[in-house]
């Protein structure tokens, strides 16, 4: 004799659906909801972050960074299934991370490019930071987790070294279902700042950031990617620059002086 199971109607369907737990019907994600907090109560507008008032309440902060301490795509990689998962908790992690170093120094008063023999040595290479369990340093998460692993310029962008010629720092966190829009407009921000492109037509040159210069093999390396081998910053600035004037391809390239003072309010 064979037996049918009857097809569920819809009342036993929904009926299934409430004693579903909810981890089966969606995935965790890892969440940035203190890292909001703080980049929402200490950075303005121009990307500066009031650091006096960050070292007084700094809960929200040590939570995050507790957390980014303990969980990394590398350590949960479940918790990031998607690049741009990935690239957001690093982007953020990278940013928090120059935060606590900032603190550590003081905070600082003058530049956390100063200290050692080389400018910067001390804060990029000789602290150590620890991400879901794995100790490195910043210029390591930068060059060789970040830059290496999603070889995308944008990034350039969205780290922020607590100087004030670096990029604009977000008043929100990274977030993985709206990064690439948050990344591009980054971008198209940094360009269109008279301190990162300057185009001076009477003498047919273009200054652009430091950054430009520091991260060029980047660059180019993308225009080459995208169909352009004979490539230059340029051509990466201008894809931008949208309804701003384009920056005509032969005019020289010079590189403005990067100002390392820390970007405190």
């Amino acid at each position: 004799m064979t037996f049918r199971i009857p097809r569920a109607g819809p009342a036993a369907a929904l009926a299934l659906l409430a004693l579903t737990p909810l981890a089966l019907l969606s995935a965790p994600k890892f969440t940035y909801e203190d890292w909001n907090k703080v980049l929402g109560k200490v950075v303005d507008t121009r990307g500066y972050v009031n650091y006096d008032a960050l070292a007084k309440d700094r809960g929200d902060l040590d939570r995050f960074l507790a957390a980014v301490e303990k969980t990394s795509p590398r350590s949960n990689p479940e918790l990031f299934p998607s690049k741009n998962d990935q690239l957001a908790y690093w982007l953020n992690a990278y940013n928090a991370q120059v935060f606590k170093g900032v603190l550590a120094r003081g905070p600082e008063k003058e530049s956390v490019w100063k200290g050692g023999i080389f400018s910067g040595y001390s804060f990029f290479v000789g602290m150590d930071i620890v991400l879901g369990g794995e100790k490195l340093n910043l210029k390591k998460l930068e060059d060789k987790t970040v830059r290496e692993g999603f070889k995308d310029p944008r990034v350039h962008a969205a780290l922020n070294c607590a100087s004030k010629s670096c990029p604009r720092l977000p008043q929100v966190a990274f977030d993985s279902e709206k990064l690439d829009e948050q990344l591009d407009d980054g971008m198209k921000g940094f360009v269109a700042e008279a301190r990162n492109v300057a185009v001076d037509d009477a003498a047919k040159t273009v200054t652009l950031s430091k950054i430009f210069d520091w991260f060029s093999a980047d660059f180019l390396a993308y225009e080459k990617s995208h169909g352009n081998p004979d490539g230059s910053q340029i051509d990466y600035v201008n894809r931008y620059r949208e309804s701003l004037p384009k920056v005509p391809k032969g005019y020289a390239i010079k590189f403005r002086e990067y100002d390392k003072s820390v970007n405190r309010q």
